[in-house]
Formats: C-alpha cells, sequence, structure tokens
C-alpha cells in the first residue's frame, strides 16, 4: 500500500513538473543567448569546452551534459552534490565523515566513498582546469560557477589525471573589463542565512580583476537529544580575487587565489545496530526495528560529542594560466594549480550517548600541478590536444582513537600516517575527417604513479574508570615503520572513436576507451601486512554506441547511448576485522577479480512552445561482480562474493523537469520552475547490510520567481517530498553500524542584485 501510494505521488508530481517545473539538462550559453533563442522559438545551441575548445555538444561523440551560467543563475544549489540531477547514472553525497564536506561522486555505478585521502578518486571534479585529488573538499560550493559538464565514462585523453567513471568539470567566469557583477542574500529554514557576491571590472586597457565572497551560517537539520541543541551548526565563508592581463593580442594570463574556512559541529552520525552486534549486546544501543537509528529518528542524534562547532576545514588555492595563441588555430596552454587544504575533527563514529569508539583526525593535504597543452582547433580536417602533466601531493594524519568497547573503560591508541605520490603522464587525443560527415577521434594516454607510505602506531594506552596524567599500560602489535614503502605502477591507455553525420541534425557515434587508477597503500592498516602490502591498479574498458539529435525545427533534442564497462581488479574498500590488534579492526582497501557495467541513457530537452521548455533524462544500469573470489570477512579463507550487490549503482535514475517564463510587464518577467529526480533503490555498503540499504527517491525541488529590471525576488523548495534516504552507510561487522540520512526537506526566499 505504501508503494502505491509513493508511485501515485511520484505520478502527480512528474504531470505537476510537466506544467511548472527546471531544465534539467543544459544550455552553455549566457543569459542573453538564451533570451535570443528563446525569442526566436528554437533551443539554443550548446557550446561545452570539455574538449580544450570551443564546440558544440551535438558534435562530440561522448556521453555529456551540461549546465550553463544562464540555467545555473536561475537554480539554487548549494554545492556539487545538487548538480547531481543535470545528468544520467550519476549519484552524489556527503557522506558526513569529517568537515568541510566528504564528496562520493558515482558515476555509472563507479566512484568512492571513503574519507581517507590514500584512496584515488574514481571520478575527477575538475574545477578550473585543476584536478581535485581528494574527496574531503570536492563538494565545492557553487560560488560563481559559470558553467558544469559532466562527462561519463573514462576520461584520461583530454585531463591531466585519469578518471575511471567520469569527470565533474566546474569552470568559473573571466574577469570583465566592463563594471559587472551580482549578490545574492538567501534566508531559508533552520535559521539558515546565506551572502554570496561577484564583481568585475577593468584596471586598464589589458588589466582586469574579479573578487567573490560568500558567508553562510546553519543550526543545521539534525537535533541532538543528549545535549538539547541543534547537532549540526555550521558557519562557512569564502574569498576570491581573479586578475586577467593581457599584455599583447596573443597573451592570455589568469591569476587566482580561494581562500575558504569551515567551522562546525561535528557531523552527526546515526548507529543502526542490529541485535546481534557487540554495541547492541554490551551496551543496549539497539535499533528498535530494523533500518530505524537508535534515537528512533533518523533526525535526532544521541552522540555525546561536542558540539562547539570545534570542527574545523580550511582551502587554500592558487591556479596560473597562460594561453598564448600561435595563430592557424593553434594556442599553447600552461596551468599551475595549487591546493591546500588543513582539517580537524574529533568526532562520535559510535553515534551514541557513551564513548565507546570517537577519533580525533588532524589532517593535511598538499598538491602541486603543472600541466601543458598544445590545442588546434577550427574547422580543418584535424583538430587536437596534446598535453604533458605533472602531479604530487603529500597527505598526512595523525589519528587518535578512544575506544571503549575494547575490554578497558577507556582504550587511547594513536597512529600517524603520511603517503605521497608523484605521477607523471603524457596524453592526446585528435579527431581527423576522413571524408565528409565521418570523423574518426584517437587517444592516448601513458601514466606512471609512484606512491609511498610510512605508518607509525604511538603507543596505546589504557585508562582507568578516570583518565589519568600517565598512562598505566600499553598494548602491544604497533605498526612501527622505520622507512617508508614505495611502489610504482604505469599503464598506457588509449580511446578510439568513430562518429557519422546522418544530417545536419543528426549523427551516431562508436567509441571504446580505456580507463585507469592507480594502486596505493591503504590509509588506515592495524596490521603491518595491510599497511606494507599495495593494492593493484584497475582497469576498466568501456565500449559505448551513441546518437545525437535535433528536429522539429530546432525544438526538440534528444542524445542518447548505450554502454557496456567491463572492470578488472576493481578497487573496494571495507572495514574487516584484525584480531590482536589495538582496535581490533583496519580498514583495507582490495581488489575484485572483475565487473561489469551495462545500461542506457537518454537526455531530452523540449520546446514545447514559447516560454516553455522541458528537459529530462533517464538512466538505466546493470551492475555486477564477475569471478569475485576475496577474504571479504577478513577469516584467512576467499570466498566467492560475486553475489554481492555493487555499492550506489541503482537500476533506474531519472530526471523530469521544466520552466515557463513570462513577461508581466516593462522589464519584468516571472518564472515558476521546478523538478523531480528519482534514484532508485540500492545499497550503500560493501557487504550488503540490509539496514543500511536505500529504496528509491523522488527528489522533488521547485521555485517561484520575478525579475524587475536586474532584481529577483524569489521562493525556492528543496527536497520537498522529504525523501529520507542514506547518503553513507558504514558496517562494522559484528560490532555496529552508522550512517547519516539525506538533508531535510527545506525552503527559503532570495534576493538577487544584478549590475
Amino acid at each position: 500500500m505504501i508503494m502505491i501510494d509513493r508511485v501515485k505521488t511520484a505520478s502527480l508530481l512528474a504531470t505537476a513538473a510537466m506544467i511548472i517545473c527546471p531544465a534539467s539538462a543544459a544550455s552553455a550559453q549566457d543569459a542573453s543567448d538564451e533570451t535570443s533563442a528563446a525569442s526566436s522559438g528554437g533551443l539554443e545551441e550548446i557550446v561545452v569546452t570539455a574538449r580544450k575548445r570551443e564546440e558544440s555538444m551535438q558534435d562530440v561523440p561522448a556521453s555529456i551534459s551540461a549546465l550553463s551560467a544562464g540555467e545555473l543563475d536561475r537554480r539554487f544549489d548549494s554545492d556539487v552534490r545538487d548538480f547531481a540531477d543535470s545528468s544520467p547514472n550519476i549519484v552524489i553525497d556527503d557522506t558526513q565523515q569529517g568537515p568541510g564536506g566528504v564528496a562520493a561522486v558515482y558515476i555509472r555505478g563507479i566512484g568512492v566513498a571513503d574519507v581517507e585521502k590514500s584512496v584515488d578518486p574514481a571520478v575527477g571534479v575538475v574545477f578550473d582546469d585543476v584536478y581535485i585529488g581528494q574527496s574531503s573538499g570536492s563538494l565545492l560550493k557553487a560560488i560563481d560557477i559559470d558553467r558544469v559538464e559532466v562527462l561519463r565514462g573514462p576520461q584520461g585523453t583530454l585531463f591531466g589525471r585519469n578518471a575511471t567513471g567520469g569527470v565533474i568539470n566546474l569552470a568559473r567566469s573571466r574577469p570583465t573589463y566592463d563594471l559587472t557583477g551580482k549578490a545574492r542574500l538567501t534566508y531559508g529554514r533552520f535559521d539558515t542565512w546565506k551572502i554570496e557576491g561577484v564583481a568585475s571590472t577593468g584596471l586598464s586597457e589589458n588589466v582586469a580583476v574579479k573578487v567573490s565572497g560568500a558567508y553562510e551560517k546553519s543550526d543545521g537539520y539534525i537535533f541532538n537529544r543528549v545535549q538539547d541543541q541543534p547537532g549540526q551548526r555550521s558557519k562557512f565563508y569564502a574569498l576570491s580575487a581573479a586578475l586577467l592581463f593581457e599584455p599583447t593580442d596573443n597573451l592570455d594570463i589568469q591569476l587566482s587565489y580561494d581562500h575558504q574556512k569551515t567551522k562546525q559541529d561535528p557531523p552527526q552520525l546515526l548507529a543502526v545496530n542490529r541485535p546481534t552486534d557487540l554495541f547492541c549486546v554490551a551496551y543496549a544501543q539497539c535499533s528498535p526495528s530494523p533500518g530505524v537509528p537508535t534515537s528512533g529518528d533518523r533526525y535526532v542524534s544521541v552522540s555525546d560529542g561536542r558540539l562547539e562547532r570545534n570542527a574545523t576545514f580550511k582551502l587554500d588555492m592558487a591556479i596560473a594560466k597562460a594561453t598564448y595563441d600561435l595563430g592557424s588555430d593553434m594556442q599553447v596552454d600552461y596551468i599551475l594549480g595549487w591546493l591546500k587544504t588543513d582539517e580537524e575533527i574529533n568526532q562520535d563514529f559510535d553515534a551514541g550517548p557513551q564513548t565507546l569508539y570517537h577519533t580525533d583526525r588532524p589532517a593535511r593535504w598538499r598538491q602541486t600541478t603543472n600541466e601543458l597543452r598544445l590545442t588546434k582547433g577550427g574547422n580543418g580536417p584535424l583538430t587536437f590536444v596534446l598535453g604533458a602533466y605533472l602531479w604530487d601531493s603529500r597527505y598526512t594524519i595523525n589519528l587518535k582513537n578512544y575506544i571503549g568497547f575494547a575490554g578497558p573503560p577507556l582504550l587511547t591508541s594513536a597512529q600517524d600516517v603520511t603517503q605521497t605520490n608523484k605521477s607523471w603522464a603524457i596524453y592526446g587525443e585528435g579527431d581527423y575527417e576522413i571524408f565528409d560527415k565521418l570523423t574518426l577521434t584517437v587517444g592516448a594516454r601513458y601514466t606512471k604513479d609512484r606512491k609511498s607510505s610510512i605508518v607509525n602506531d604511538l603507543p596505546v594506552f589504557i585508562y582507568g574508570t578516570t583518565v589519568e596524567a600517565n598512562p598505566i599500560a600499553t598494548v602491544p602489535g604497533s605498526i612501527v615503520m622505520a622507512a617508508p614503502v614505495k611502489e610504482s605502477w604505469k599503464k598506457f591507455t588509449p580511446r578510439v572513436s568513430l562518429r557519422y553525420e546522418l544530417s545536419d541534425e543528426a549523427m551516431v557515434y562508436a567509441l571504446w576507451s580505456r580507463g585507469y587508477r592507480g594502486g596505493g597503500f591503504n590509509g588506515r592498516p592495524a596490521t603491518l601486512g595491510a599497511a606494507t602490502i599495495p593494492y593493484d591498479p584497475e582497469t576498466l574498458d568501456n565500449y559505448e554506441a551513441g546518437f545525437k539529435t535535433e528536429f522539429a525545427g530546432g525544438r526538440v533534442r534528444l542524445n542518447g547511448a548505450a554502454f557496456l564497462m567491463k572492470y578488472k581488479d576493481m578497487q573496494q574498500d571495507l572495514d574487516v576485522p584484525a584480531p590482536g590488534t589495538s582496535t581490533g579492526r583496519e580498514n583495507r582497501t582490495i581488489n575484485a577479480s572483475s565487473a561489469e557495467f551495462k545500461g542506457v541513457e537518454l537526455d531530452l530537452t523540449a520546446r514545447l512552445f514559447d516560454g516553455f521548455t522541458l528537459s529530462g533524462n533517464m538512466g538505466y544500469l546493470d551492475a555486477k561482480y564477475k569471478d569475485f573470489f576475496g577474504d571479504i570477512y577478513s577469516t584467512g579463507t576467499p570466498v566467492d562474493a560475486s553475489f554481492l550487490k555493487i555499492r550506489r549503482a541503482p537500476k533506474w535514475t531519472w530526471s523530469l523537469g521544466g520552466i515557463y517564463e513570462a513577461d508581466i510587464g516593462s522589464n519584468a518577467s516571472a518564472w515558476i520552475a521546478g523538478d523531480v529526480h528519482y534514484i532508485g533503490g540500492h545499497e550503500i555498503t560493501f557487504l550488503n547490510n540490509p539496514n543500511l540499504r536505500n529504496s528509491g527517491q523522488y527528489l522533488v525541488d521547485a521555485s517561484i520567481n520575478a525579475r524587475f529590471n536586474q532584481t529577483t525576488v524569489s521562493l525556492f523548495g528543496k527536497n520537498l517530498a522529504n525523501e529520507k534516504g542514506w547518503t553513507i552507510g558504514y558496517d562494522v561487522q559484528g560490532v555496529w553500524s552508522y550512517a547519516a540520512p539525506r538533508p531535510r526537506r527545506t525552503w527559503g526566499v532570495a534576493l538577487t542584485q544584478a549590475f
């Protein structure tokens, strides 16, 4: 009966979306271009730059979706998570396992949901041509974002860093010589205030600057019952400055610097414990029914962790770009990227009113990238991109565990981990028009990674019922490494595609590409073997065929693709028992033997009549392990694990939305927008814990807007169906499980002023 009601609700919402509701596929032009296109009655051309040159999205022989500045201006996105509805077969969540937002980005069922920075992302987040090499901090705030492009499938022949599952490519606007800008003030549910603005102007005939900033505070959507106060308060601010210098007609230099800081309460996790779990049996921390947290409510915490906004995340980023026009449609680009993050958090992972498992996790990340590209664009028979790339990163964590379930009243262990990664690559991709209407694309990449890891366990202390100034005992079994362990990997990854133009409005393509993600060392080991024996690289072969069409006089655009992806040595992270160690647990990355992903994707945009545009996308995914034998239970004996379902790989995803706009007077207009985004049922734990399984979710957003000259007033709502799915689920086998819920239904009002 509940399922029938949900289906009826979804049908009603979809019908409403068709009547009132935001295009979730994209344009890639500015607002003036969109207005011009609307007045002509057709869809505007979508221009993308993912292949390092401006071209119509309809000419790109690959699966790609985009959101433009004009489209983004009409949305109320908070961070990268809100871009998930723009593309099929994509799931983006905040795992709540650290401060500042820890991204779990999955495209076509491929991604990483672990907080440890020792694990390379499987989906790349690229920000102003700089790859973000960690999951922490990659939930970038949607401030001054000018363009969003989502590329599905392996990417390595166009971007500096490898990406097995795909890339989310974000770009900001260039500084302008004319005085331009906008500011937005937003107030929303949970006493949320947000102020953000950007302004740009010229300083001389060849120098322009842009500054932007944002401030946000919120009480959060989770209440802490134990401490009788909001449990997820946060404050965030960001400052950015950019400089454009054009000393000659051929040379373009851009410099930017960003500083961001978040101070927040540690994310409130929820214990979801089975009757057989240790925390239920020994400490009465039991779920009242399967899938229900011990608090009885997904938005009520019973954590005894500190709540003084004591968790911090700081980000500093510097980017320098130089572009030299060689003439004949050729240019050289050099991009230097530097990123530093520092974070501190003391988090209650047992999620209960007793100190059973808390951690103190100060961590530091540094990355430096150098990229040199030669690009040939234009309309000639040959276009190409050639690049060389250097990557250098260093990660350090000083982890302390406060454990109350391991026998003594309180056991404290400490572990220092430092890992480095030095990588270089050469890559390239070129299009050649074999004859009229038939184009061959060939790409290749050669990558070499060299990683090191050093792990030192500090003495493990056992305290009495009260914490004493000096330890009274130590536990053996610590990892002490005198020197780092090192390993290197190298890989050649090609890409080939054919594109055939059936007409000026339709084309078909077929491609094969190979993705690669390097091996590495476990970032949170408890045994010497896990600390010193690396896991292997993974590779992915993607076979894809698709079409791109426009018809009905340019009013309808329909793109589609079918794909088959074969994984070899797929990397998966899990928690396993580690008997004889201080914590009795460890996090380990293993290589599944193989897996297979196949599916279909459709993107639709239709201007049904003047003023109303309907958009939608649909993704079908069938993801399965193949020949997977592994020691998944840490018993010492491998078992056939191919029965497990792959995490965050819903069979169905779709979005349906629209926007209706009309003039309401001289220099005034109004529009109503909204969409329904569906994420099918899926697993979120490696071992498919049934208490941490997500059923299908309908995420509904809508807004009512009025613009008078350059002033816009908006009323908006997000997650209006109040879906309560889990964004993270972590299963500590036989001890306890924890989870975090999706943000609650919210609404707000925004005032936007442009100039």
